[in-house]
């Protein structure tokens, strides 16, 4: 390189570059299925991903890296996801508890933007770096450290009792074995 001052800053963009690795390296797809609004419109089509020998308990609380991946299939506004994450919430958890993860949910729904068909929204837990992000066709719009808040907002499709569709949930979970041994 002609330029030595130039040599260190190109040294940290590479370094910084390879750091920021996928969040979907070395995760498989465990269940599939979609979401249809009244039963006939198929809004998105919904994939778990997490390493090859997880646990329903390594994803379902957080304790190893997973990703929900939405592919749409219709348009959709950032107050439609607010909207329905919000009730779905609220189904789910006590206001005390929603009181206490509010910031984070706010910064969350502050990052959602439009989506048009064919558009993917990621909801990935990293456990090495105890994050949750949202990224919409490979741009990271927001990530959130916080395994608890991983674990309540991915509960919008995984919750034990109250998710936003039981059968969806049992097919996202379908390959992942109930504990180790």
């Amino acid at each position: 390189m002609k330029n030595p001052k130039l040599l260190l800053p190109l040294l940290v963009l590479l370094a910084m570059a390879s750091a920021h690795a996928d969040p979907m390296d070395g995760l498989v797809v465990h269940g599939e299925g979609n979401v249809r609004y009244m039963g006939v419109i198929r809004v998105y089509d919904a994939r778990l991903l997490a390493p090859a020998n997880a646990v329903r308990a390594d994803v379902l609380e957080a304790q190893r890296s997973f990703c929900l991946q939405l592919t749409y299939n219709v348009s959709l506004t950032a107050d439609n996801f607010i909207t329905a994450a919000e009730q779905i919430l609220a189904r789910q958890h006590s206001q005390a508890v929603l009181a206490e993860f509010r910031p984070l949910i706010d910064q969350l729904h502050g990052a959602y933007r439009d989506v048009a068909k064919g558009d993917r929204y990621r909801l990935c837990y990293d456990a090495a770096t105890r994050s949750t992000s949202l990224i919409l066709n490979n741009e990271v719009l927001v990530s959130i450290i916080s395994p608890e808040f991983a674990v309540l907002y991915s509960g919008i499709w995984l919750h034990a009792e109250e998710p936003l569709d039981a059968g969806l949930r049992t097919r996202l979970l379908a390959s992942l074995a109930e504990r180790r041994g």
